[in-house]
């Protein structure tokens, strides 16, 4: 029901008012994914002046997050969001930093993989 009226706050022009609604429930809730989701979507449509840097913001946090990053489904998600974002907003050198931190974060993950599957056997 919240996130409800924190997107009517993003489409209605008050943005600042809408950050406040998604930092509260993000903050409660930092494993619901659903929530991140719509709350990147807004900062990314209805930012603002300033939404590139609250929208890298955004994203940069959602990514450092441990409840996220244990879920590669949940890093994808982050890290296809952040694409398009970057593809729309950035620049080439914004953009291959943000592959390269995917090519690291899927090497790490098939690392930890490996390392867990030989110590079942």
């Amino acid at each position: 029901m919240i996130s409800k009226y924190g997107i009517l706050e993003y489409k209605s022009g008050q943005c600042e008012s809408g950050r406040t609604m998604f930092e509260g429930i993000v903050s409660n809730y930092p494993k619901r994914m659903d929530i991140w989701a719509i709350y990147m979507d807004m900062e990314v449509k209805h930012g603002g002046a300033q939404n590139k840097v609250q929208a890298r913001h955004l994203f940069e946090r959602c990514l450092s997050l441990p409840e996220i990053q244990k879920k590669p489904r949940s890093m994808k998600l982050v890290f296809r969001k952040y694409m398009e974002f970057e593809n729309q907003h950035g620049d080439k050198k914004k953009l291959d930093a943000l592959r390269q931190r995917v090519e690291e974060y899927l090497e790490k993950a098939f690392k930890e993989q490996a390392s867990s599957s030989e110590d079942s056997d």
